[in-house]
């Protein structure tokens, strides 16, 4: 009689895992797909993207502190950047998205400053 009764608390136990597995799937929240939309495309207008100058500089893109964000892979470049009195100054940046990460930025070229 034992073991009727202890197989039968074991497939109480099976029974009562399944209907609560079965259960909880019919709650689950409608969540929709993520938006998979390239932010940049071959298709964006060319002022989006850098320009090479005859000097080896690459102009910085318009600076927007809301979409400006940089990974932090280390791949030096030497930044020409606008002084307060008006002038222009050199500095060494740890990449180009980093470089041009400021509104004073004004054109990189690859490598540190000399």
């Amino acid at each position: 009689m034992t073991t009727n009764r202890s197989s039968l608390s074991w497939l109480s136990l099976v029974g009562l895992s399944v209907t609560i597995t079965l259960a909880s799937c019919t709650s689950m929240v409608n969540v929709p797909a993520p938006d998979t939309t390239p932010i940049h495309t071959s298709d964006s207008a060319s002022s989006d993207h850098p320009v090479s100058n005859a000097d080896g500089f690459t102009q910085c893109p318009p600076f927007d502190s809301k979409n400006n964000i940089c990974t932090m892979q280390y791949e030096p470049v030497c930044v020409k950047v606008t002084t307060a009195s008006g002038g222009v100054n050199y500095r060494t940046a740890g990449n180009a998205c980093s470089a041009c990460g400021t509104s004073a930025a004004i054109e990189y070229s690859p490598g540190p400053c000399p």
